[in-house]
């Protein structure tokens, strides 16, 4: 669904990013359920092009040249973005989701802009750290993780072991991003309607962040937090359940992902 979504967004004249191999992707089914979407997928868009620039600073602009990506999917910034050459970038996922989207990249003669590694892994296992080494990570340099459209499906214990995993990995000046969800979003009649259709998919939205500054600075992360609700009207894209923007408080705002980025604390800090 995520790339059906963006398979849409690259053919807007307007469009916030583009994805030329999301189409392809996405297949039938992705497409299947794009049609079910109540706001063509406003906060995919939102967040897709806000961490896109949160990478392209980090990278272009601070310099790091590690990235992680657990739980990649069909992510293709690899290939659509522009990277130093010398950037190091490590995706994670279940072995059947790198196999289908390393097969339709290759048909499509899709090459990567970084220096690409691959590595099919199950996250819910203490081992893939140790995969992530194996595949040349290192640790003692700063890095830059990008967790997107994951948590919510997660358990609270996973979400834990997941950020403690990336905080053990991580050294000083290492910067982390992710979308979370607030508890209130799965039980507010105004967002009903979406927490119903996710559950009916069989991908219920389980896993919840109330406080992602706090959860961080315990994991020793500052935190900067947003909403999809806000960057949705700053890059003209309202998100659902389209309060105005006049209205959004920090209580409404708790209806919609949150945005997440962070920094890693030094030791004494």
């Amino acid at each position: 669904m995520t790339a059906a979504v963006r398979a849409h967004e690259s053919q807007r004249p307007d469009r916030l990013f583009d994805d030329p191999w999301a189409a392809t992707l996405a297949g039938a089914e992705g497409e299947r359920r794009f049609r079910q979407l109540e706001d063509a997928g406003g906060s995919i868009i939102v967040r897709t092009r806000f961490f896109d620039e949160f990478l392209q600073h980090a990278i272009g602009t601070l310099g790091i040249r590690q990235l992680v990506m657990p739980a990649c999917g069909l992510d293709t910034r690899a290939f659509r973005l522009a990277w130093p050459p010398d950037t190091q970038w490590f995706e994670l996922d279940q072995p059947a989701v790198l196999d289908y989207k390393e097969n339709i990249l290759r048909a499509q003669q899709a090459l990567p802009t970084c220096q690409r590694h691959i590595i099919p892994t199950d996250l819910t296992e203490d081992s893939w750290p140790s995969e992530l080494l194996k595949a040349g990570y290192d640790p003692s340099l700063p890095a830059v993780w990008l967790v997107e459209g994951l948590l919510f499906y997660l358990p609270q214990e996973a979400i834990f072991q997941l950020f403690s995993h990336i905080s053990s990995l991580s050294a000083p000046q290492s910067w982390l991003a992710f979308d979370a969800i607030h508890s209130a979003m799965t039980t507010s009649p105004l967002t009903r309607q979406r927490t119903e259709r996710v559950s009916s998919l069989g991908v219920p939205w389980i896993g919840t962040l109330d406080d992602p500054t706090s959860f961080l600075a315990s994991l020793g992360w500052q935190a900067f937090v947003t909403s999809t609700a806000r960057k949705g009207y700053e890059y003209n894209r309202p998100v659902y359940p389209f309060i105005p923007s006049e209205a959004l408080t920090p209580e409404t705002e708790k209806l919609y992902h949150w945005l997440v980025t962070a920094v890693r604390q030094s030791q004494d800090s």
